[in-house]
């Protein structure tokens, strides 16, 4: 979008609109499919087509023996990368399953530093519950890190 036009949508006026020049008080969409970027409007999905045939093809002629310079094909059309073989994030699935079921904190099976990042999340949530509502802009923990992050990797101070 033209500078101008986010400088009017930031305004005022109904969320996601601009005025229209000329009009009183007229307001159109911001993105609309005659502003938005024609490349994005011409983005496919390609779950199907001539590269996941090929792909098929192959994984047949591979199963049937028919010598290859590769023994498998990885699919990355698809995003998906655990489907190829990456295993999952360990760590993240254990925190999130120790903030939804704070009683498995007492458990051995988990390590420690999954258990003391659930506990320090669980401690910024009201009632020390992930359940629990939080303040409209999310839990003040949260946003301070993330702001940490953004500042200390883009070297410019950040407000949570």
């Amino acid at each position: 979008l033209p500078f101008e036009r986010t400088m009017a949508a930031a305004a005022g006026g109904a969320p996601g609109t601009v005025p229209v020049p000329g009009t009183e008080g007229k307001r159109e969409p911001v993105l609309s499919l005659e502003t938005m970027n024609p490349a994005v409007r011409q983005v496919e999905y390609a779950v199907r087509g001539p590269i996941v045939t090929r792909a098929l093809e192959l994984e047949r002629e591979l199963r049937q023996g028919v010598p290859k310079p590769f023994t498998q094909v990885i699919k990355a059309n698809i995003v998906d990368a655990q489907a190829m073989g990456q295993r999952p994030i360990t760590f993240l699935r254990q925190v999130t399953s120790l903030c939804l079921y704070p009683e498995l904190l007492a458990l051995g099976s988990f390590p420690e530093d999954a258990k003391d990042r659930a506990r320090r999340l669980l401690a910024a949530c009201a009632g020390q519950s992930a359940g629990a509502y939080s303040s409209s802009p999310g839990i003040e923990l949260i946003r301070e890190d993330v702001a940490r992050v953004l500042q200390r990797r883009d070297g410019v101070p950040a407000r949570s």
